[in-house]
């Protein structure tokens, strides 16, 4: 980014990331930790576990893991490889979600591991797509903003999803967790590289063709297919795009 397209500077930046969370990013994360809260509930894990779950393992795929491991009665090494290998998707994300985040800065190796604890996929998606008006020397503090707000929004769903666990029916709870998902898909759809939506579009069609043959294996070909025919069919399908290819 040079100085003549740099943004100008933010006045607040982290209290600009904390209302720029707090639109749809907060709401859509903090419904489906009501699901997740909902699933603890039932469970049978209290409260404050449930809670510790959202805040340490803070991905929604180890979460329903870790639940579903535990209500089947598995042991704590399944809990520890199921949680790991559930979130293992989301190690590129950080590596590429941290030089977009410290925005040439420099943290020790502590700091970097504890900011990127911090880093689910709206977070990412966030500085991936909505963060051109950030100046890169406060996109840190505007990180830690959004991150702050949005992981304060999952625990609340938590808490609030535990408690109607209660008097209201899981099912209907449960479908909550979808709306992560869908705020992504839309936030994808309007991104400004092809090659993002282009994989949002071949992981579905792969997704959906690979199922009845691979079941639930087929997430993992809509992923790792989705993406590679997107990144290689896009500078052949918009060679003249530009920023938008």
């Amino acid at each position: 980014m040079t100085e003549a397209t740099a943004p100008p500077p933010l006045s607040r930046p982290a209290l600009r990331g904390m209302l720029d969370c707090l639109n749809v990013p907060a709401l859509g994360l903090g419904l489906t930790m009501v699901g997740f809260g909902a699933m603890a509930q039932d469970a049978g894990i209290a409260l404050l576990p449930a809670m510790g779950t959202t805040a340490f393992v803070w991905g929604i795929a180890g979460q329903v893991a870790l639940i579903e491991i535990h209500a089947g009665g598995g042991g704590i090494v399944a809990l520890f490889v199921a949680v790991a290998l559930a979130n293992l998707r989301m190690l590129p994300m950080s590596v590429t979600g941290l030089s977009a985040v410290l925005g040439g800065k420099k943290l020790p190796f502590l700091g970097r591991v504890m900011l990127m604890q911090t880093m689910a996929i709206s977070c990412w998606t966030q500085m991936m797509t909505r963060s051109d008006h950030v100046p890169n020397p406060q996109r840190l503090t505007y990180y830690l903003g959004f991150a702050a707000t949005l992981i304060s929004a999952g625990l609340i769903g938590t808490l609030v999803g535990h408690q109607l666990g209660r008097v209201v029916p899981q099912a209907v709870l449960t479908v909550t967790i979808f709306m992560t998902p869908l705020y992504l898909l839309l936030l994808i759809s309007g991104a400004r590289q092809w090659v993002n939506r282009l994989s949002v579009i071949f992981g579905i069609l792969v997704g959906v063709g690979f199922y009845p043959v691979l079941g639930d294996w087929s997430v993992i070909a809509a992923g790792l297919l989705g993406g590679t025919l997107a990144f290689l069919s896009a500078p052949r399908l918009f060679p003249n795009s530009g920023d938008d290819a």
